[in-house]
C-alpha cells in the first residue's frame, strides 16, 4: 500500500469535508483521465460539494463569523510572538539572539505558518506548541529572559477562546449536522477510500510514477489529519484527568 491508512471513523463531519477537499486539490492537476481516475475523482468531487452544502446550510452565520474573528486573533497572537523572536534574533546581544534562535527552531517543529492552517490543524499545532513550551523549564526561562511571557499567554488565551466558540457552535449544530450530514459524510469517506484503493492498485499494476506522486501528496494530508485526531484524543484525556483530580 503506497497510501497510508486513514481513520475516517474518527473524523468529525467538518473534518471530512476539509479532508476530501484537500485530496481533490492535491491531485486535480494530474492527467486523471489518462490515469483512469477521472470517474472516481468526479464522484468524490460531487460528494464533497454536497457535504459542503449541508455544512453551509446548518452552520449559524453569526457563530461562524465569530469563529473566523477568533481565529484571526489567535493567528495574530502567534505571529506577534514569532516576529518578536525573529526581531530579537537579529540583535547584537549574542545571548538573547541565541535564545531567540533556539525558540524559533522549536516553533519550526510545529509549523512556521501555523496561522495559515485549517481550523483543526491550527488548534492541534498551537495546543501542542504551548503545552511543550510550558513543560520545558528551559524554554520558559528563555521566554522570560526575552520578555515574551505575556506574548505566550496571549496565544494560549486566544486558543482557549477559539475552542470555546467552536464548541458552542458545534454543540448547537451537532444534532442537525448528524441528522443531515451523517449520510453525506459517509459517502465522502467511502469515495476517498475507493480513490485511494484505485491509486494503490493501479500503481501495483503499472508502476507509473504519477501514482506514487499522488500517494505522496495524499499521505501528507493523511498525516496532518492523524495529528489532529491524536491531539484531540490527548486533549480529551487531559480533561478527564483534570476532572478526576
Amino acid at each position: 500500500m503506497i497510501i497510508r491508512k486513514f481513520y475516517p471513523y474518527r473524523m468529525r463531519t467538518g473534518e471530512v469535508q476539509t479532508f476530501g477537499s484537500r485530496v481533490l486539490k492535491s491531485i486535480e492537476s494530474f492527467d486523471l483521465a489518462g490515469l483512469m481516475l477521472l470517474v472516481l475523482f468526479n464522484k468524490l468531487k460531487d460528494s464533497v460539494e454536497l457535504l459542503t452544502q449541508v455544512l453551509v446550510k446548518y452552520q449559524e452565520v453569526e457563530k461562524t463569523k465569530a469563529l473566523k474573528a477568533s481565529d484571526e486573533v489567535r493567528g495574530n497572537a502567534f505571529l506577534a510572538f514569532r516576529k518578536s523572536l525573529a526581531s530579537i534574533a537579529l540583535r547584537r546581544d549574542k545571548v538573547k539572539s541565541a535564545l531567540a534562535n533556539k525558540l524559533l527552531d522549536f516553533i519550526r517543529q510545529y509549523g512556521w505558518d501555523i496561522h495559515n492552517m485549517t481550523y483543526a490543524e491550527e488548534s492541534s499545532h498551537l495546543t501542542d506548541l504551548i503545552k511543550n513550551i510550558k513543560a520545558s523549564p528551559e524554554q520558559m526561562a528563555a521566554i522570560a529572559a526575552l520578555g515574551l511571557t505575556e506574548h505566550l499567554e496571549e496565544i494560549q488565551v486566544a486558543q482557549q477562546e477559539f475552542e470555546a466558540i467552536l464548541m458552542d457552535r458545534d454543540q448547537s449544530d451537532a444534532s442537525q449536522l448528524e441528522i443531515n450530514g451523517s449520510n453525506t459524510s459517509k459517502v465522502v469517506k467511502a469515495d476517498c477510500a475507493n480513490l485511494f484503493q484505485a491509486i494503490d492498485s493501479l500503481y501495483s499494476i503499472s508502476q507509473k510514477p504519477e501514482y506514487m506522486q499522488m500517494a505522496s501528496l495524499i499521505n501528507e494530508i493523511v498525516d496532518a489529519q492523524a495529528q489532529v485526531i491524536r491531539s484531540r484524543i490527548t486533549r480529551a484525556a487531559d480533561k478527564d484527568d483534570e476532572a478526576k483530580s
